[in-house]
């Protein structure tokens, strides 16, 4: 068989209309390769063994089972009945979704390889793991996400999402596939540089599908507004895909694409991706559209309820929510591997609303410190524990950066592995709300923090052009009422004033300054109130809103 030698010009046609596939639509060729008792790994599987491991009944860490290759064939050596590999990387599956994903570079002893193909070297599995597929839903908006069998919904169906409470938000379903490998397909050419954009996706952090528990007594209660429950379930890994279009399937030889990508070749004929002599051309007509990887793991969860008291709020899917739980969780999780001297890879932490009538209220979210290895090893029931002093050391983590950085930095809580939310993680937000839900002190930041946001907000207002705006600093004015009272920025246009201060954390109508919120009960002299978060993240766009207040510019 020839090397190839470029790309070959593969046939593009765009999806049809009808693209959308039924299960009961495709039909999954299964070639009669001797492989007639290969089990699969899936919950569904017959054999203890299996079934064992899967419900983590079994330690996993010694027999570990969720492993992905990826497969990179020898051309010169393979035959149509014996198939010869160059390479055979592998990584944990819930890595492999992100390393290995379709349309990934992957380098390999100086050459570089494409993943284009879902392959196993036995092929039943790949029939196995299409007959497998689950529906996926994640919400838009807090991002909860669960399977369910094929049979307990349909595809593109939306329904309400049970965590943040918001109509047709859970969905669209997709397609589910948990894959067996991945491939180089034998019809793209190695290089040695990347001279083309890769398509580039990564899979989501886990997400914890188990309800929250509805006895109190299963509880440990460490403040009237902290609790822990430890359990042991199914974490779900997903890779959505390039802008989170999910990728095009052929159910047949396994070439895989993503959705994203500019020309799709899957819905024609094309070459199969593995050495396959005379019969090299897959007939394109049982394409998948729009499915998504993963993978899902039992393994110890430390489940963390977070409780706030009214005016405090932790409405999903807004800003501040997603700033101050995301930078809890990362530091419980720092917090608990110094306590317990884990290396920082082995437990890692994510939040969602409580699924109950108070989360979708904002009152209560819930954190989950889980182990990173499947089956678990103990570590997060370790971590509860330890009791308040967790929650205290992670007080610590955040209020005692070497380097007293601004939000975040490398010496308190970024790190490679957080790379993605960097942006959102503050310090002095994640501590303001672990202090209120550990001593029940109200969520304020510190003095110098507030008065360099203020400062910030009015040098760009006193930037503006409009000449008829007048903006003042820390000035005296006078309330009808009050007397005088010092406002932390005064801005005025056209005759009309405006007090202009920060909302606290979390708190929408509570200015930051002790005296304001007389001035919001019983003067007509408007206040505004602007999320310190939105000064600091998207200066313009706070600047565009007083000016609007003011009437200096239209919606």
């Amino acid at each position: 068989m020839p090397k190839p030698t470029n790309r070959s010009p593969l046939p593009t046609t765009p999806p049809p209309d009808s693209a959308t596939d039924d299960p009961e639509d495709v039909s999954v060729e299964v070639p009669n390769d001797g492989d007639t008792v290969r089990y699969d790994r899936t919950p569904s599987s017959a054999y203890l063994l299996d079934r064992l491991l899967y419900k983590g009944v079994l330690p996993r860490y010694a027999f570990p089972t969720d492993v992905a290759t990826f497969f990179i064939f020898d051309i010169d050596k393979s035959t149509p009945y014996k198939t010869v590999f160059r390479f055979t990387p592998s990584q944990g599956l819930a890595l492999a979704l992100s390393q290995y994903a379709p349309g990934k570079e992957v380098w390999v002893s100086g050459k570089l390889f494409v993943s284009g193909a879902i392959y196993s070297p036995m092929r039943s599995d790949l029939f196995g793991a299409w007959q497998n597929r689950r529906l996926y839903y994640e919400c838009s908006v807090c991002h909860y996400a669960r399977t369910q069998l094929l049979g307990e919904g349909s595809k593109g169906e939306r329904l309400d999402c049970p965590a943040c409470g918001r109509q047709a938000t859970l969905g669209e379903a997709r397609y589910w596939l948990r894959p067996p490998g991945f491939a180089h397909p034998v019809f793209i050419a190695e290089r040695t540089s990347s001279d083309e954009p890769a398509e580039r996706s990564y899979a989501t952090r886990a997400k914890l599908m188990a309800p929250s528990p509805s006895d109190p007594s299963k509880w440990v209660t460490v403040t009237s507004q902290l609790r822990h429950y430890h359990l042991k379930n199914h974490l779900l890994v997903t890779n959505r895909g390039p802008r989170e279009e999910g990728y095009h399937y052929c159910t047949k030889c396994g070439v895989i694409e993503p959705s994203a990508a500019p020309n799709h070749a899957v819905f024609a004929p094309h070459p199969k991706p593995y050495p396959s002599g005379n019969d090299a051309t897959c007939p394109g007509n049982a394409t998948s559209t729009g499915i998504v990887l993963g993978t899902d793991f039992i393994t110890d969860v430390l489940l963390v309820s977070v409780t706030v008291t009214p005016p405090h709020a932790l409405y999903p899917g807004i800003l501040a929510t997603e700033v101050a739980l995301r930078t809890v969780s990362e530091a419980i999780a720092k917090a608990a591997c110094e306590l317990l001297e884990l290396e920082s890879q082995e437990l890692q932490a994510e939040f969602r609303p409580a699924l109950t009538q108070s989360g979708q209220r904002g009152i209560e979210a819930e954190i989950y410190l889980y182990d990173t290895l499947p089956g678990g090893a103990g570590f997060a029931k370790q971590a509860g524990k330890l009791g308040r002093s967790l929650f205290e050391r992670a007080i610590a983590v955040l209020e005692s950066c070497p380097e007293s950085c601004d939000r975040s930095c490398y010496r308190c809580l970024r790190s490679y592995k957080n790379k993605f939310e960097h942006d959102l993680l503050d310090r002095h937000v994640g501590a303001a709300l672990l202090r209120h839900v550990l001593n029940g002190e109200p969520m304020i930041l510190p003095l110098e923090r507030v008065k360099q946001s203020l400062d910030i907000l009015f040098y760009d207002l006193s930037r503006s052009n409009d000449k008829a705006v007048t903006v003042q600093r820390a000035v005296a004015c006078s309330i009808p009422g009050l007397g005088e009272v010092t406002v932390p920025i005064l801005a005025a246009s056209g005759g009309r004033q405006l007090i202009i201060d920060l909302a606290r954390p979390l708190c929408r109508d509570v200015p930051s300054q002790p005296g304001l919120e007389e001035v919001q009960e019983y003067s007509s002299m408007p206040v505004l109130l602007i999320d310190e978060l939105l000064v600091r993240r998207n200066l313009p766009r706070a600047s565009a809103k007083i000016l609007k207040v003011l009437g200096v510019i239209g919606d």
